[in-house]
């Protein structure tokens, strides 16, 4: 069955929306390789509930946690510009390939973890959608973990979608 073949609160994995609503779906991107199958997810999402798409950008203005306050101007400034760009281009993928108009793009400086859940909370987003993807034992030891951050402190629903797993 196709996805535009089932009842307007059943996705295509079956999950029943009923009573939900959506108002403002935010997707936090860092540009890896599951930015765009995670943002084809929430567009899909949000035009079975004519909802918002708000796609969000953290630069990070530090280098690393032990580094001092100072911060970079011109790598930051750099920074925005790169990611300005490429968000650009994949808002414009999406109202090409997947005819989505109601998408708005947005950069932000900060610890990601921390951003995401305050621009939830700013825009009174209804629900998160994050991509994931797979990652060594050692990388997960050593990074920090931004997605449960997410989970554990938002003001609203989260999604967290693996990549790969999802079929178009």
């Amino acid at each position: 069955m196709s996805v535009s073949n089932l009842p307007k609160n059943v996705d295509e994995f079956g999950i029943r929306f009923v009573g939900v609503k959506l108002e403002r779906i935010l997707v936090p991107v860092d540009f890896s390789a599951c930015t765009l199958e995670t943002l084809r997810y929430a567009t899909s999402l949000a035009a079975r509930f004519n909802t918002v798409v708000e796609v969000l950008h953290v630069i990070q203005p530090r280098l690393s946690r032990n580094e001092d306050a100072r911060t970079y101007s011109g790598l930051i400034d750099t920074m925005k510009e790169v990611a300005r760009d490429e968000l650009k281009r994949l808002v414009g993928v999406l109202r090409i390939s997947e005819g989505v108009d109601q998408v708005s793009a947005r950069i932000r400086e900060g610890y990601a973890r921390d951003v995401i859940v305050s621009e939830a909370r700013f825009s009174k987003a209804s629900l998160i959608i994050m991509g994931t993807r797979n990652r060594s034992w050692l990388s997960k030891l050593l990074r920090r973990n931004t997605v449960r951050h997410v989970i554990q402190n938002s003001p609203c629903p989260v999604m967290v979608l693996r990549t790969g797993m999802i079929n178009f």
